[in-house]
């Protein structure tokens, strides 16, 4: 069983500045606990879209291994 989980992160870009990002961590249940087994950081400035696309991998149980794939999907 998977659960994927918003990240807030704050960045910094050289000559930019700081700024608030989100990513998405898959978490796998690994003998009763939580395990993080993979992460996409900064996906988006939009926090709402990154909500809506971790509920949708939770839902759909995405394989963690598809995360790079379908968060590209989602923002190009």
């Amino acid at each position: 069983m998977y659960i994927y989980r918003v990240v807030r992160q704050q960045l910094s870009i050289p000559g930019t500045g700081c700024y608030t990002t989100f990513g998405i961590a898959a978490l796998q249940l690994l003998a009763g606990h939580w395990q993080k087994v993979r992460f996409i950081a900064d996906v988006s400035l939009n926090q709402q879209l990154v909500e809506t696309l971790a509920a949708a991998c939770t839902t759909c149980q995405l394989d963690p291994r598809q995360l790079a794939d379908v968060v590209e999907d989602a923002i190009v």
